[in-house]
């Protein structure tokens, strides 16, 4: 009886020894998993400064993506790293930025027979110019998939590339989809660790955090770059929108007897549209009005084109029908196949009134006359300018002559006018056009201008202009 009592302490104190020791080992398990966690999350607040910062020094997208391997190999304790992001076809990856020596996913041929001191740029370049596929290897698997791949050791999986070469030897890998808004955008990947220990999953975790925020960074860089491209572009236009408002004419001569004025609306910050007024000599001037096929800049450099043959071309030339053809024959090379030009030329003797018409595939002129009869409709035969060398053109192309009195008004116009659609995608038509007209017989032709633009404004309501809009009036 007198043992069993010392046995029992015995025990019992062993126990609580055991327990103890016990609490002990979970304490400090709990303790190094705690550290773990607060180097982790040092490590990811470190990330998220250094992207953080990158943004507010306005980096390129290349230069924030360097940032983010080397934040991102740096944070997963790797050796190297690589982004591989998709080509403007979505079909294959391209490695953007790379960390380390790298193992590139196909044997680069000469690495070895280049210098060590030349190795790395050797190594980047190699992996630069290799493109994968949708699905082919781990890379394009990851990419195709949306999936994160973590291999612990090589022989775990056949698509990782072999290599002899201490340097490029992978011991450990893992490569995760960087995605922003179910988008695929590429693939980040890391291989082999400073420690020598296989990746694990805790750091697949952390990478694919890491890869989730960098997708955000490149998408948000992306979308600066475009927006500075966008503003530079913007800029660009406005320029050439100035210059090209200096082409067309900012005041007419004076005529005798005859007013002048015109409207031009590009749909575009530049348009395709041209309308000028020359003194051919000093009784007749000759009345112009084109419209290049296609809108934006090609349209403005080709009425640049356009504007220069007929300058020179026009004076002292008192026949339209001649002056189309010598600018046909100047604009006609360097037209490219789906490009022309439509335009009505016309030269009016200011004495007598009589006006000299051709129509190069342009919408018809029309003629008020002064006694408020019904607008006549002239639409002598031509062919757009560019399309023939001249050939088929001098044969086809007519000229009318049409005789003027005190009070009428000749319009022209392009076809922005006629074919501009309502909210209902109903056309303002030639009917409506020549109405408008009517409705302001009276008035001076900047009169006459002003209200056919203010009706086909109200007509159009808030539908988008499709095409330019050019109008030039000219009341004798």
């Amino acid at each position: 009886m007198n043992l069993i009592l010392p046995l029992l302490l015995v025990v019992v104190a062993g126990g609580l020894g055991y327990a103890l020791w016990k609490q002990i080992q979970r304490a400090d398990v709990l303790q190094a998993s705690r550290y773990h966690l607060i180097q982790e999350r040092q490590r990811v607040f470190s990330f998220l400064h250094d992207v953080g910062e990158a943004f507010t020094e306005k980096l390129k997208v290349e230069d924030i993506l360097k940032l983010i391997i080397q934040c991102s190999v740096r944070t997963a304790e790797a050796k190297s790293g690589a982004i591989f992001l998709l080509d403007a076809s979505a079909h294959n990856l391209e490695a953007v930025v790379i960390e380390g020596a790298f193992p590139p996913p196909h044997p680069p041929p000469g690495f070895m027979e280049s210098k060590l001191t030349s190795r790395a740029v050797f190594l980047e370049q190699a992996i630069k110019s290799q493109k994968i596929s949708m699905g082919e290897g781990i890379l394009g698997g990851v990419a195709q998939t949306g999936k994160p791949v973590l291999i612990r050791k090589p022989d775990e999986d056949s698509r990782l590339p072999s290599y002899e070469n201490e340097i490029l030897r992978i011991q450990t890998f893992l490569a995760v989809p960087l995605i922003f808004r179910d988008q695929i955008l590429g693939v980040m990947a890391m291989a082999n660790t400073k420690s020598e220990k296989p990746f694990n999953d805790s750091d697949l975790s952390l990478v694919t955090s890491l890869a989730n925020q960098a997708a955000f960074a490149i998408f948000n860089a992306n979308l600066h770059q475009m927006l500075a491209e966008k503003e530079r572009v913007d800029r660009d236009l406005e320029i050439a929108r100035e210059i090209q408002q200096l082409l067309l004419p900012s005041s007419f001569p004076v005529i005798q007897d005859t007013q002048v004025s015109a409207i031009n609306i590009p749909a575009l910050k530049v348009g395709g549209d041209y309308y000028d007024v020359i003194q051919v000599d000093k009784d007749h001037f000759g009345f112009a009005i084109a419209d290049v096929s296609g809108k934006g800049v090609s349209g403005a450099l080709i009425m640049a084109m356009c504007r220069s043959a007929l300058r020179a071309k026009a004076v002292g030339n008192l026949s339209p029908a001649q002056v189309l053809k010598e600018v046909n024959r100047v604009v006609h090379p360097d037209m490219r196949e789906d490009m022309f030009i439509s335009m009505s030329y016309g030269v009016l003797n200011v004495k007598t009134r009589a006006f000299a018409f051709c129509r190069a595939g342009h919408e018809p002129l029309l003629v008020h006359r002064h006694d408020g009869a019904k607008e006549e409709v002239f639409s002598p035969r031509g062919m757009a300018l560019g399309i023939d060398n001249g050939t088929v053109f001098d044969t086809v192309l007519d000229e009318k002559r049409v005789e003027l009195h005190k009070g009428d008004a000749l319009v022209f116009y392009t076809d922005g006018i006629t074919e501009a659609l309502d909210e209902t995608n109903q056309e303002f038509g030639r009917a409506q056009l020549t109405e408008a007209i009517h409705a302001c017989a009276e008035q001076s032709s900047e009169e006459m201008a002003r209200n056919i633009e203010q009706r086909l404004r109200r007509f159009i309501g808030h539908q988008p202009q499709g095409d330019d809009i050019t109008l030039l009036v000219v009341r004798v």
